[in-house]
């Protein structure tokens, strides 16, 4: 039978997971936007990982092969860095789609889409974001959190 999953639990958990990170020291290709770049780079480095802050297309089927993970932020989503995400989302390393505000434009909504079809290991967003991919919602008129109906939990649960 599975232990309790107490506050103590879930510490110890963190410490193994935090622990086993350290010990790998994997390197994380990250492209992610100019305000968060060094905040990501340093929690990564402090957590134990290696960053590397790279964008450029013409690197990515060098350089994210070797990787082990691919971290991919939409915070200063640009036409000219949208190819380097599809690449690195495609190039068969776990990766995390961060979708800042993805309904904030029909361009930032399709790029979020598009990159969510390339299946990532981990969607980290906010309950607006998570929703507005769920719903496949645009609007850029509210990024207000709707009550959460059990249908559109339905909705999140299919980004699963």
């Amino acid at each position: 039978m599975d232990e309790e999953r107490t506050g103590a639990w879930w510490g110890r958990r963190a410490w193994a997971l935090l622990s086993a990170v350290r010990e790998r020291s994997p390197l994380v290709q990250c492209i992610t936007n100019l305000v968060s770049m060094d905040i990501a780079a340093n929690a990564l480095t402090a957590a134990g990982a290696s960053p590397a802050m790279l964008h450029c297309l013409r690197e990515i089927p060098d350089f994210t092969p070797r990787c082990h993970a691919v971290y991919i932020n939409v915070g200063t989503l640009s036409e000219d860095w949208l190819p380097s995400m599809r690449a690195a989302a495609s190039a068969g390393r776990p990766w995390v789609l961060d979708p800042v505000a993805a309904a904030a434009s029909g361009f930032r909504m399709e790029a979020c889409l598009e990159l969510l079809a390339l299946r990532p290991a981990v969607v980290r967003g906010n309950a607006s974001e998570i929703l507005a991919l769920a719903t496949r919602s645009d609007s850029s008129t509210s990024f207000k959190v709707p009550e959460l109906s059990p249908i559109l939990l339905t909705d999140c649960y299919k980004l699963i």
